[in-house]
């Protein structure tokens, strides 16, 4: 990665191919929040790049179906 992300960044984790808000950063890890909830993980920086329009599309996708599935609406 080029350079850091800023606190709520969307990014894409290219080692799992997840995509999420950075957080912060701890003990040389960063911490990441999954767009639709669930879970925050950490990841290496080396493996975190800023996610792509696309990248973004698919997640919000994902977001806007994951609460359709739950019955929440958009």
């Amino acid at each position: 990665m080029q350079s850091w992300p800023e606190v709520g960044d969307l990014v894409r984790d290219t080692a799992t191919g997840r995509v999420g808000f950075y957080v912060d950063s701890v003990s040389g890890r960063f911490r990441i929040r999954a767009v639709h909830g669930g879970a925050e993980w950490e990841a290496d920086p080396v493996d975190i790049q800023l996610a792509t329009p696309l990248h973004e599309l698919r997640a919000r996708t994902a977001e806007l179906n994951a609460r359709s599935r739950r019955g929440l609406g958009a």
